[in-house]
């Protein structure tokens, strides 16, 4: 059974719990404050009442059946159902950027198998279990073709300054033997 929404849990939160919540609310934030900026909107209410009434009627409509849904949304005022879509799309976004040919573009975007490799392990180990023999199969692919393109590279600093120590051989004959 869904939880029963509590209007007075949407109504006691502050711009700063969307501030820490992060990610699409940040630029819906900055939407709505670029908004209020401007002549005709200088009588709006604070961003986070918005987001609130938003919020709520975002989640209610989800308990909602879809026609219904629709139906309540197109109820809300404009400047509500625009956050809804804003939030909407930024909640679409997210998902698509955390699919498993997203993950695997990003691997390959980079050029290093050592700038990627736990991202690699992280794949085999919790995906693994769970994907498709397909699936399995590319994400070690990737793996073989990121091994393949990385170059073994020694960088070897010994830059001693201000010590006693002397890389290498020493021959001066100014130089005292003990």
């Amino acid at each position: 059974m869904a939880k029963k929404l509590c209007r007075e849990e949407y109504t006691i939160r502050t711009l700063s719990y969307y501030q820490c919540e992060g990610g699409v609310y940040n630029d819906v934030i900055t939407y709505l404050t670029n908004l209020r900026r401007e002549p005709r909107h200088r009588g709006m209410q604070p961003v986070h009442e918005l987001l609130n009434k938003a919020c709520y009627a975002l989640d209610y409509s989800r308990t909602l059946p879809e026609e219904a849904a629709a139906a309540y949304i197109a109820e809300q005022p404009e400047i509500i159902r625009d956050i809804i879509t804003r939030l909407q799309d930024g909640q679409k976004q997210k998902q698509a950027a955390m699919t498993l040919q997203a993950i695997i573009d990003y691997i390959l975007a980079h050029k290093q198998y050592q700038f990627v490799n736990q991202i690699i392990n992280m794949l085999k180990d919790l995906v693994g279990r769970t994907c498709t023999e397909e699936e399995y199969r590319q994400i070690l692919d990737v793996e073989m073709k990121m091994m393949e393109n990385s170059r073994v590279e020694i960088h070897n600093h010994n830059d001693i300054h201000d010590s006693n120590v002397f890389p290498g051989i020493v021959n001066n004959p100014q130089f005292p033997r003990m």
